[in-house]
């Protein structure tokens, strides 16, 4: 008979795991970019059995090396059955049908939420990795996360006025106070201009408005993406051309806030590193 413990145990040390706690820990996938980000970051690689079709495109992914290591799923249930997985990550607008069709199998159906705030981001971070059986990657990467923003907070002191930052999608999209795009650019050491205007939540900007209020940057999201005419009509548009042509842009790759997790205090970092001095503003 073979002893599995001989060779388990070493196996299990490499891995920071007793054997049995690397045995009991479930068989995860994930389905969507933002799933991708949460798996990669918070499981253990002994239990990743697959991951969405995005995973290994760097502009999505902060992990595309490491997603690189595990195959692909398009979510089908009999594949998730087949790859015996047990929980699955998605995203909270997963259709209910697709979520019950999995159920059905058996698979564990775990919607990650949009938090907007930095205690919301904490507290999804721990309940995610408590799902996979993580608690303690879920508490290292909170503790990360503020420790970065600690650092941010003392670089903010230091520089004294901050500018003022217009964020936009390239379909005119932006949004205002009460959204975790609102909790980078003030990590960031920035003002948000749809807050300053009085925008609360996710909506559209009104060009008007923008050539009014002359902010010191210009913060884009998910430019690099292209799409039809429609989804790009505003960021073509002659006014915002122009606005782009007169004051510093800062692109944020995609994959920094691909959506709402830890490593969003990346995303401010990669802002506050090219942040221009204010030049006064609303």
């Amino acid at each position: 008979m073979i002893d599995c413990g001989r060779w388990w145990r070493p196996l299990a040390l490499v891995l920071g795991l007793s054997p049995l706690a690397a045995l009991a820990l479930p068989r995860a996938a994930s389905l969507t970019p933002c799933a991708d980000q949460y798996l990669l970051g918070l499981a253990d690689p002994s239990q990743i059995v697959a991951v969405s079709n995005y995973a290994t495109d760097p502009g999505q992914s902060l992990f595309a090396a490491e997603a690189r290591r595990y195959p692909s799923t398009r979510g089908g249930g009999e594949e998730l059955v087949a790859l015996r997985v047990e929980v699955v990550l998605t995203d909270r607008w997963m259709p209910l049908p697709v979520t019950e069709r999995l159920e059905r199998f058996g698979i564990r159906v775990v919607q990650i939420p949009l938090p907007e705030t930095w205690d919301d981001i904490a507290a999804t971070t721990r309940a995610i990795a408590a799902e996979l059986e993580r608690p303690e990657q879920g508490a290292a990467r909170v503790a990360d996360m503020r420790a970065r923003l600690t650092r941010l907070a003392a670089r903010r002191e230091a520089a004294g006025q901050a500018p003022l930052a217009a964020y936009f999608l390239p379909d005119g999209g932006s949004a205002g106070s009460g959204t975790f795009i609102d909790a980078v650019l003030r990590a960031a050491g920035a003002r948000n201009l749809a807050a300053t205007l009085g925008r609360n939540g996710w909506g559209t900007f009104n060009l008007e408005q923008l050539t009014l209020a002359a902010p010191d940057v210009v913060v884009t999201g998910f430019f690099d993406q292209g799409g039809d005419t429609l989804r790009m009509a505003f960021a073509r548009h002659p006014v915002f051309q122009r606005l782009l042509a007169g004051v510093p842009t800062i692109a944020v790759p995609d994959r920094y806030w691909i959506c709402s997790g830890w490593f969003l205090a990346e995303a401010a970092e990669y802002i506050a590193e090219r942040l221009p001095a204010a030049a006064g503003g609303l």
